[in-house]
């Protein structure tokens, strides 16, 4: 993973909400199965919710993850 970093997928979802798998890869410049796997992965951590079908959002527990990553 290149640019599909937990980090930069948890910034994206904070600042937009709600986003589709498709605009995150386009957004991050990956792969959507690529971003599908780290939404899986976060999700199974606790930072992210999937809320529809390939639509995801950042969880408070994301947010505070999210501050303790470094750039």
């Amino acid at each position: 993973m290149t640019n599909c970093s937990s980090r930069g997928l948890l910034r994206v979802l904070d600042e937009r909400g709600a986003v589709e798998v498709g605009t995150l890869a386009a957004t991050l410049d990956e792969h959507p199965v690529t971003v599908t796997q780290v939404c899986y992965d976060l999700q199974s951590d606790g930072h992210v919710r999937q809320v529809s079908g390939g639509v995801y959002t950042i969880t408070e527990d994301g947010r505070e993850h999210l501050m303790t990553l470094s750039e």
